[in-house]
Formats: structure tokens, sequence, C-alpha cells
């Protein structure tokens, strides 16, 4: 069919849009609603047409009909970015816009988007071209045309991984090490709840989107193997859960995982339940029920209510970064998919690994991580330097005299000791080691349950530790994965020293 030239909105469309239509996940809505709202795997959409006022209500129909062929067809998130590039639009040409969209207004629009936002005009072509093509009112023919002509630059995505952006890209090894012991802290103080401990760790582990997060059953994680299936997304699948990709989880973390998921079935949840159910995260609730009980979905958290709940909580106890002038490191999730991505990358893996790993259908898009120049963590005594000070934090326990004013007082399981500097203990644990996920003795240093002895090894544990990194100085990351422990014994060992001068100075003044 020709694009009609004269045509007005109340004789093209007003009889057009059906009573129901049904999207490619197989919900369906009403498109004559001037609220659409639908779900699509585990996400919910919501469009509101009764933002548009004044001159722009006679494009609501024709704005409906052009966005119902990516409704049937396409994700609920891409019908978004679609219907968001359409207000975009009409807010930057407000009120100029007069009858029908001009390719002359798309030139103007054009000429003041910043660097930014030069994405968006390739986003409102595919729009414009579908509005072009079933002969709608609002976009002139010639819009399509030249549209057509103009190089519509798409949006770097890689762009976060390939400068090693401080506020969106991947962490750095220093940033990943910090995290991960504040993350620990964070939740034995009771700061974060456990379903926010353990999706920070399978960010860590695995790389994936939020929304397969979102997408996660309590059947996913084998209790047994410590295995777990997570769905994977952007297949061009019905939804979600077609695909999976398994991956290993450390013991340590998988006894976590095994621990919260024992919890959710004692209070009423089974196998086919999320992971991250709805009732856990959202304490508020969702604002309207749009799945019913039997939706593959149902009691799921949306990716967008996930994502921004486990931001919220992160944020409080985020720990400082040297990159933003000791400034709380800003943790999105997508930042740990950039992290696992670049962390693959250094390791040597090659690009149908990363690809893999990651759930790309291809190559094209994991070139960013190989291309990156790595910027592993730097030399342990850099990082004990006076500039990075507020990120020496490492230890968290308390220093106590010896056994007899720990805690516990000699309780079974304790004591803390390294076998392979002594037979003697080193601390004890104020919870005597129980639930206990971390591998000991090394990690008891960063833990906030540590309670190290005064005249303790200390220094023999450093001298262990640091014999261990310089048997790896050849390989960057394996040099790397104690140095938060270092950093800790060297503080230990720090505060030992200062109470014992503090005596020292005491006893001296007291015999004067």
């Amino acid at each position: 069919m020709s694009p009609k030239t004269e045509h007005s909105p109340a004789t093209t469309i007003t009889d057009a849009l059906p009573e129901r239509v049904f999207t490619r996940s197989g919900s369906s809505f009403d498109p004559r609603e001037n609220v659409w709202e639908w779900v699509d795997g585990p996400f919910k959409a919501r469009i509101d047409f009764g933002r548009y006022k004044r001159s722009f209500e006679a494009f609501i129909l024709s704005l409906k009909r052009a966005l119902l062929p990516f409704v049937k067809g396409h994700s609920a998130g891409y019908v978004m970015i679609l219907h968001s590039a359409f207000v975009h639009f009409v807010e930057n040409v407000r009120p100029r816009l007069k009858g029908e969209v001009t390719s002359q207004q798309i030139s103007n629009y054009a000429t003041k988007l910043s660097a930014r936002d030069k994405h968006r005009l390739g986003t409102i072509n595919g729009l414009f071209q579908k509005w072009v093509a079933l002969g709608l009112y609002g976009v002139k023919p010639e819009c399509a045309t030249y549209l057509l002509e103009q190089r519509k630059p798409g949006n770097r995505k890689g762009d976060a991984v390939r400068t090693r952006n401080p506020v969106e890209g991947p962490l750095t090894e220093e940033e990943y090490t910090s995290l991960y012991a504040t993350v620990n802290a964070a939740y034995g103080c009771d700061a974060l709840p456990l379903w926010t401990l353990i999706l920070t760790r399978l960010l860590l582990a695995c790389g994936g989107r939020i929304s397969q997060y979102a997408s996660l059953k309590l059947c996913d994680f084998n209790c047994d193997t410590s295995v777990l299936s997570l769905p994977q997304a952007k297949k061009r699948d019905e939804h979600t859960r077609i695909e999976y990709l398994q991956f290993d989880i450390s013991p340590q973390t998988g006894r976590l995982i095994a621990d919260y998921v024992n919890r959710l079935r004692a209070d009423g949840y089974d196998d086919t339940s999320a992971l991250f159910p709805e009732r856990l995260i959202m304490v508020r609730g969702p604002r309207r029920k749009l799945r019913e009980i039997g939706d593959l979905f149902y009691g799921h958290c949306t990716p967008e209510a996930l994502s921004q709940s486990f931001t919220r909580l992160m944020s409080g106890i985020a720990p400082p970064t040297s990159r933003l002038d000791f400034a709380p490191m800003p943790l999105a999730p997508v930042r740990f998919r950039y992290t696992y991505g670049t962390r693959l990358a250094e390791e040597g893996a090659s690009r149908v690994v990363i690809a893999n790993r990651l759930g790309h259908a291809d190559l094209q898009h994991v070139e960013v991580y190989i291309s990156a120049s790595p910027k592993i963590v730097e030399n342990i005594d850099k990082t004990m330097g006076t500039l990075l000070a507020p990120l020496a934090a490492a230890f968290k326990g308390q220093v106590v005299e010896d056994e007899s004013s720990s805690t516990q007082k000699g309780a079974g399981g304790s004591r803390i000791i390294d076998f392979r500097v002594s037979r003697e203990p080193i601390g004890s644990c104020t919870r005597n080691g129980q639930n206990c996920a971390f591998a000991k003795p090394v990690a008891c240093y960063t833990c906030f349950r540590f309670e190290p002895w005064l005249d303790a090894q200390h220094g023999k544990v450093l001298e262990r530790l640091s014999s261990e990194r310089e048997k790896w100085s050849t390989d960057d990351r394996m040099a790397a994965v104690n140095d938060e422990p270092i950093r800790a014994v060297r503080e230990v060992i720090e505060l030992c020293a200062q109470v014992r001068a503090q005596r020292a100075l005491h006893n001296s003044e007291s015999a004067s």
C-alpha cells in the first residue's frame, strides 16, 4: 500500500485498533485503552498515552497503530524504547510542531542531540519507517526518505568497558576485592539481607543480565552439586526460561545459596518459586498485579524492581574507590557483567568462550573485552600507601588480649589456627565458626567475627601469604587473590604494635 498524503486522524484510523492484541510471549491487552500494560516473560511493560496533551492528541491513534507490529513481534523492552524515543522527540520539537512531522523538524531535532543521544535518531527511524509504511497520519512520507539517507550512529554500548569508566565500567581488581569483603561484612552485621549477598555472589560468578537472575527459580540451583542453571536471555525465544547455561558455583557460595534456598522452602516456597521472589524483594509489593497463579513468572520480581532494590541496598554500604577521589563506588548490576567479561579476557579466554559465558549469540559484542587494555591490580605495597589509606580498612574484627579475653573464651570451634604456620591459635571466632562459608584461616582476617590475639604469630601468617604471592609474580590476577587478607594481616600487626607501644609508654610513665 502506498503511503497516504491526504488524510486526517478522524478518517484514517478511527476504527483501526482491534479489541485485543497478543504479544510475542502470549500476553494480551486492549490497545484502545489509554494505558497499555502487559507482561513479557519476567518483564512488565507500561505505556501511558495520557501524557500527550494539547495538539498531540491527534498523534495517539497513529502512534498506537505504529507500535502494534512491534508489540506482536518484539520484546516489551524494545517497544518501550521506541515509545521513549518518540516522547523525547515530541518534547524537543514542542511547540513548533504544527500538524504532521516534517523532515525539516527531524533535521532540527538531530542537530540538537548531544553526542550521548545521537543513537536516538536511529531508534526514531525504526518507528517512523513503520509509521509511514502503514500510511498513518502524523508523519509525512518525506521523513522516511530523509531518515534513510542520514547516517544514524548507534549507541556505543562498549564505551564503558573500553574506557574503563569508573562510574559505569568494569571494576578494577582493587575495587573487586574491596567490594567482596565489604558485602560479606555488611551481611554479617545485618546491614544487608541474605538475598543481596547471594545476588552479589552470582553477579560476580556468572556475569548474567539482571533479567536472567529475575527469571531464576529454586529448582535452578542444585544444592548437592552447587551447579546453577542460569536462564538465557536475548535469544529471540518466547521468554528467558527456554535455554540454560550451567555454572559451577564455589563451595563457599554454594553453601550460602543452599541455606538461602532451604529458608525459602521453610517459608512455604516450592521448587517452581522464584529464587528472588517479589514478596521478599519488593517490601511494598507491586503497584498492580498483572500475573495470575499459573503464570510461569508468577511471584517473580521484575528485572527493574530487582535491579532497583539491589542498587539501593548496595549504595548504603558501597566501599570508596580511589578512581572517584574515595567517593563510594556506583554499583549498578550491569557493572558486574562488564567486570565478569573483562576478567575473562584478562585471563586469556577466547572470544568463543567469552561469548558463550556471557550468553551472546555471536562474537561481535565480545571484541570490546578483548581490545580493552588490561589494568590489573597494582602491587600490594602501592595499595598500602598513604594515598590509598581510606581503602585499607580490610580488617573488620577486634584485637583481644588472648583466648580468655575472647567472646567465646575457648568454646569448641572458636579457635582459629593456621597449621601452615604453627599449631598455636592466631585468634578466635565470635560464633565458633558456625555457618561459615569462607576459607579459614585466610578469610578470617577480613571477617568481622575474627578476634586476633595480641601476641599471636601474625607476622608468620603475613610471611606465608607474601611468599605465596611471589610464586605468582608472572600472573597478576592470581597474585592478587590474597591481597585483601594481606592488607588485613598488616593492619592487625600494626594494631598489635600500637597496643604494645601504648602499654610500654604507660608502664614507663608509671615507673617514673
